[in-house]
């Protein structure tokens, strides 16, 4: 027996658990409803779903945040039916974010202060920002030479990327101010989407929509991990005929699968050497240095906030 045996789970247990941990917390503050952030993965249907379960279809409100299913009525009408296809939610309870305005006055304050990025950055929407910056920073991250904003950037082109970087997370963060808006005026807590391996990686926007919420009931079982509940919970045709475009970045970063990732990061828990990963799992050194650094680059990130002991 490996420790390769631990990414396998029960589901109907740990279903279990998320649901009678989330209840309780509820009950505990008189919360009657939850916001789910929704995009178009399968950690979403699977809050969705878990949701449901514990407050019933009336008292869940979904923000459906980017991906296919954003802004113009005739795609929240055709983005409606496919989000029904799964989950089965009243139209008045899937809440659209029109996010136009408030990019624009984004748009406004950064080149106000960097006028020469006006040609150069990428536009106000998500997936055109996030790969156009995935592409730039390439060379960085193969090299293992670029870290989270944590230090002063030392050249040029580190400062462009860093500043483009705080441009695409801002609107990241827009969607947690009208899931706490919706939240906080309905009574309701709201649920991220954010997996173990996703926080553990650092593959997420610090206070963004997977972060900044009330309960993360994914962020401690592996993606994975996740898979197997998912299948566990009906969602094998999502699954079976979406194009498995969630997580994109482990392909990019590391040349890995997910299974091969968590792989190495369950071993990092466990407080295994780079040296003794290589031994037991037999992938490649470089890719297990890879995931080595983001796991501890990304710890400024997950320890929010900081604050000090006496």
């Amino acid at each position: 027996m490996t420790i390769d045996n631990n990414l396998r789970i029960d589901p109907v247990d740990i279903k279990a658990k998320i649901i009678d941990f989330i209840r309780v917390k509820l009950e505990q503050r008189d919360i009657n409803g939850l916001v789910v952030i929704f995009s178009d993965c399968i950690e979403s249907l699977i809050n969705v779903h878990i949701a449901k379960e514990i407050v019933g279809n009336e008292n869940i409100k979904l923000i459906v945040t980017r991906g296919r299913f954003i802004y113009k009525a005739p795609k929240e009408r055709m983005s409606l039916a496919e989000i029904n296809r799964f989950i089965n939610l009243p139209k008045e309870n899937i809440v659209f974010i029109n996010m136009e305005g408030a990019l624009k006055e984004i748009r406004k304050i950064f080149y106000e202060r960097r006028p020469m990025f006006y040609d150069t950055s990428p536009l106000l929407n998500y997936n055109l920002s996030y790969f156009l910056l995935r592409s730039m920073a390439a060379p960085e991250i193969q090299e293992k030479t670029y870290f989270p904003p944590m230090k002063k950037p030392s050249s040029p082109r580190e400062n462009f990327i860093q500043n483009t970087i705080a441009y695409h997370k801002s609107q990241i963060r827009l969607s947690v101010l009208l899931a706490f808006l919706l939240g906080e005026t309905e009574n309701k807590s709201v649920i991220g989407s954010t997996n173990k391996s996703e926080w553990l990686l650092g593959f997420f926007t610090k206070f963004g929509t997977y972060h900044a919420c009330d309960f993360l009931p994914l962020a401690n079982i592996y993606r994975t991990q996740v898979i197997q509940l998912a299948e566990h919970l009906g969602f094998r045709e999502y699954l079976t005929t979406k194009e498995f475009k969630k997580p994109p970045a482990y392909n990019f970063f590391f040349g890995l699968n997910s299974e091969d990732v968590d792989r190495i990061l369950i071993r990092l828990e466990s407080g295994f050497s780079i040296q003794e990963i290589f031994q037991e799992t037999n992938l490649s050194v470089d890719a297990i240095e890879k995931v080595t650094f983001y796991y501890q680059a990304s710890n400024y990130a997950r320890s929010v906030p900081l604050i000090p002991e006496f």
